[in-house]
């Protein structure tokens, strides 16, 4: 069990670097063509991609059994649409808040809609209660986010 949680830590440790860069790519682009196109050909060009790699994954694989349900469809779609507003406010707000700042607010903004979601029982857990260490950890974090802001 131990293990499981250090190769969940170590997973997510490298997704947060991997959403760094992208978010440093998608300024950079960003500035360059503009945060709307930047945020549109992003999902387009990762779409491509995508449908080439299930491509080569069903192609690959003698499982003919993959079921992609109604429902699925509409949560992937669903999906899609915002990480369309993810990599346009991400070219976006990089540019003017900086890098660091930027992905400080992001994690912020994840940060509050995860403890509502555990609050509320909707991640498909029990509810956890939300409590002054919780809240007092959000605030500790939009400090940070205040203090990693440019001062200009």
């Amino acid at each position: 069990m131990k293990n499981v949680i250090i190769f969940g830590g170590l997973g997510a440790f490298a997704t947060g670097i991997v959403i760094s860069l992208q978010a440093y790519l998608s300024g950079k682009a960003g500035d360059m063509v503009g945060p709307i196109k930047t945020g549109l050909w992003t999902n387009f060009l990762g779409g491509v991609l995508a449908g080439l790699i299930i491509l080569a994954v069903q192609f690959l694989s003698k499982d003919t059994n993959n079921p992609l349900t109604k429902n699925a469809l509409g949560m992937i779609l669903i999906s899609g649409a915002l990480g369309i507003i993810i990599i346009t406010g991400i070219a976006y707000s990089i540019n003017l808040a900086g890098v660091t700042a930027g992905v400080a607010a992001i994690l912020l903004g994840q940060m509050v809609l995860s403890v509502i979601i555990d609050t509320m029982g909707w991640g498909g857990l029990d509810p956890i209660p939300l409590d002054a260490r919780r809240i007092i950890g959000l605030v500790i974090m939009g400090i940070s986010v205040v203090l990693l802001l440019p001062r200009k």
